[in-house]
């Protein structure tokens, strides 16, 4: 990750936030400081150890206060930082009072004892502390070195033998931490690194979004342009080859204009279509919804293609159930679909193949499907053609001139309609269109 430092997020609130977090450790201070004065108590004077108890209690409740206090502080966490320091490295001291209250009288078992207390809560204090290394370093130290120095006041080989104990324990757990601690610290950095990453992305995301939006928005208003002076190139050039106003008196002047007639048709239809699914992943594009005869319009469109299938060479075949019930939907889009897929099927359909177009109730849904023979599409294909303006390297398909908006429109209405659009294929085995659509249908525009 190529982040500028300056763009990541400082770690320090983190670590400040993770040290507050630390009270069940304070809390365990004073639970092991009372078993201590349990098991001391015959070893070292009474009110020595009672007031020992009393001070860490006291130190306890004043760090669980200001731990409190803290988290609703308007402090620089940095600040924090250095007053919870402050309160764990006293709370270090605070057990290297112990060794001290035992020097005058305590045995080698009872120094024994406390060095085996504070080595535990040392040891425990690692993963509570080590969010900020020098709150550790000075509960540690705190804690250790009193016991060193007691230890070596004996004067005794096994008092030398435990205090050189204590110190390798204590270079030890050093070490221990400072590892840790680094490893805890690259861990916050990370975090804080793949937060901005994603907040970047999203931020891409959203700006990716509202330009996709603008495009379509943009495209359907200039499909919207095209369309009038389109409508003028076609309705003069069939006033002129109609001779409305008068014969033609050249043979080839009639020639160019019905060639100027049919191109504009076609130019009409496609831009119809770019506006229309223009429109639909702008989200623009809205029902006009009403009861809809589903076996009548299938059998319109099937009337329709029949030409074009005799012509291509290519058998159309149906089969539709006899109970079809009557469709609450836009009868003019579900006759766009019917039109973009059945086109679909018979421009990738060779002569000789077939095409079915099949119909039937399928629990809450009206299924209708289209297979063709075609060559079919590999896995990693389907997803492109659903993609607006993808087309394959497929000769038939050029030769017919298509644009590849078929699908990927016919898939917007039918989500329109709140129905699902599902297309299967594989090479060599054709391609098969589902579309279900809901008996009961609830309208309005595709969100953008």
């Amino acid at each position: 990750m190529n982040l500028n430092k300056e763009t990541v997020p400082d770690i320090v609130p983190q670590q400040a936030e993770g040290l507050l977090r630390n009270r069940a450790t304070i809390l365990s201070n004073l639970v092991v400081a009372l078993l201590s004065l349990f098991v001391l108590q015959d070893s070292a004077p009474g009110m020595t150890l009672l007031w020992w108890v009393t001070g860490m209690a006291a130190l306890a409740i004043a760090r669980l206060f200001l731990s409190h206090w803290l988290r609703g502080s308007a402090w620089l966490s940095r600040r924090k930082l250095h007053v919870l320091t402050v309160g764990a490295t006293l709370s270090g001291l605070s057990w290297g009072c112990l060794p001290i209250v035992l020097l005058p009288v305590g045995t080698v078992e009872d120094f024994a004892f406390a060095g085996f207390m504070i080595a535990g809560m040392t040891a425990g204090g690692i993963t509570a502390l080590c969010w900020y290394h020098p709150a550790y370093l000075g509960f540690l130290l705190g804690a250790t070195l009193p016991l060193v120095a007691c230890l070596l006041l004996q004067e005794e080989p096994v008092y030398l033998a435990m205090a050189a104990q204590v110190l390798f324990y204590a270079v030890m757990l050093v070490v221990i931490s400072a590892l840790y601690n680094r490893r805890l610290l690259q861990t916050l950095r990370l975090e804080n690194e793949l937060g901005q990453e994603r907040r970047i992305l999203e931020a891409i995301r959203h700006e990716l979004a509202q330009a996709q939006s603008s495009k379509w928005r943009t495209l359907a208003q200039l499909s919207h342009h095209l369309r009038t002076p389109m409508n003028a190139v076609i309705g003069f050039s069939d006033m002129l080859r109609s001779e409305v106003l008068g014969p033609i008196g050249n043979p080839k002047h009639k020639e160019y204009i019905n060639h100027i007639h049919d191109s504009g048709t076609r130019a009409l239809q496609t831009i119809t279509e770019i506006l229309d699914v223009s429109q639909a992943e702008a989200g623009m594009l809205t029902l006009a919804t009403t009861q809809v005869d589903v076996r009548e319009t299938l059998a319109h469109c099937l009337q329709r293609h029949g030409a074009t299938a005799a012509q291509r060479g290519v058998t159309l075949t149906a089969t539709i159930a006899s109970d079809l019930p009557r469709l609450p939907c836009d009868p003019a889009r579900l006759q766009q679909i019917l039109d973009q897929l059945l086109s679909n099927a018979l421009r990738h359909t060779p002569s000789g193949g077939h095409v079915t177009l099949s119909a039937s109730i399928d629990a809450r849904w009206l299924a209708i499907r289209i297979a063709d023979t075609g060559p079919g599409m590999a896995e990693d294909q389907l997803a492109e053609a659903m993609a607006p303006f993808v087309q394959f390297d497929d000769a038939m398909v050029r030769q017919d001139g298509g644009i590849g908006i078929g699908l990927p429109l016919a898939r917007r209405l039918v989500e329109l309609h709140g129905g699902e659009f599902t297309l299967l294929s594989a090479p060599d085995n054709g391609t098969t269109a589902i579309i279900r659509l809901p008996l009961s249908v609830s309208t309005g525009g595709i969100p953008a």
